[in-house]
């Protein structure tokens, strides 16, 4: 008899366990709402709770389970615990996502696609990336180039001399955008700001330039073709690149019931996770409940 109650016991702590989940379900709705930047604080106290109920429930499953306590058993109490939850959860959640916010799985996307693009945005530039980058340029500036208008009067030398000028132009930016020596560069090469560098590098060896053939007839031509190629190449951007590529790879989910079953069962996992440790912890006293009884009431005759 006591050993059913030390199993049903497992219910109540799992219907704990469960109720828990589910208010911090609810915390993070309001979270998202107020756009609660301390998402990592909320996600630390859900695993500390998980652990706190799985103790305390496992702790009570010792005390009323009057057989030793092994291993195999503690990790079945737990297992069942996070299997009363995660039952209680996924019920919560198509309850949650169909009535409550039925526009949350599309809130929870944005900010997993938000969350990415800033992972993205903090990492390095990779050597293809960057070839892919500037041969888009090179083409960007031929486009400039081949649909320029030119004024009628403009003679073929001209032309020639403007070509050259975008070539010398595109040449320093690719040797200045290519040498990654200096130290103080590195943070130019993050994803977040490489684009931003890029087309400072463009503007900054535009100027040199037109400072160093101010003289020149085909500078003011030259100049045009490169501002415009400057003003398109945020089209370029290797973050928003790499971002529509891989942006598929971020779960989303579009109905409530696939949502619920996916969060039911990682609950289920992290339970079992946690329940090894506790699991074990519990089996170091494995002693069953009647023999420490008995013990204390010797000290106490004693």
């Amino acid at each position: 008899m006591k050993q059913k109650k030390a199993y049903l016991s497992t219910l109540k702590w799992g219907a704990i366990l469960g109720v828990m989940l589910a208010v911090f379900e609810l915390v993070k709705m309001y979270a998202r709402r107020v756009d609660y930047a301390g998402a990592k604080v909320l996600d630390l106290a859900l695993i500390i709770g998980f652990v706190l109920v799985l103790y305390a429930g496992i702790k009570e499953f010792k005390e009323l389970y009057t057989e030793r306590l092994s291993f195999a058993k503690a990790f079945l109490g737990c297992v069942l615990i996070s299997l009363v939850g995660s039952a209680i959860l996924f019920g919560y959640n198509m309850l949650h996502y169909a009535v409550i916010e039925p526009d949350g799985l599309q809130k929870k996307y944005e900010v997993a696609l938000d969350n990415y693009h800033k992972v993205i945005e903090k990492d390095t530039i990779t050597q293809v990336e960057m070839k892919t980058y500037l041969n888009r340029v090179d083409s960007l500036l031929k486009v400039e180039q081949e649909s320029f208008s030119w004024p009628d009067t403009a003679s073929s030398a001209l032309k020639q001399d403007a070509r050259k000028g975008v070539g010398m132009i595109y040449d320093f930016f690719l040797l200045k955008i290519t040498d990654k020596k200096a130290v103080d560069t590195a943070d130019n090469y993050k994803m977040g700001n490489f684009d931003t560098y890029a087309r400072r590098t463009m503007v900054e060896t535009l100027a040199l330039y037109v400072e160093q053939n101010e003289n020149q007839p085909s500078t003011f031509y030259v100049q045009q073709m490169v501002q415009s190629t400057c003003s398109k190449m945020g089209a370029l951007n290797p973050v928003e690149v790499r971002f529509a590529q891989n942006k598929n790879r971020v779960p989303h989910y579009d109905m409530p019931g696939r949502y619920a079953a996916v969060a039911a069962l990682m609950d289920l996992l992290y339970g079992m996770f946690f329940g090894l440790f506790i699991a074990m912890y519990h089996y170091t006293s494995k002693r069953p409940a009647s023999e420490e009884l008995a013990e204390e009431e010797v000290e106490e005759e004693a």
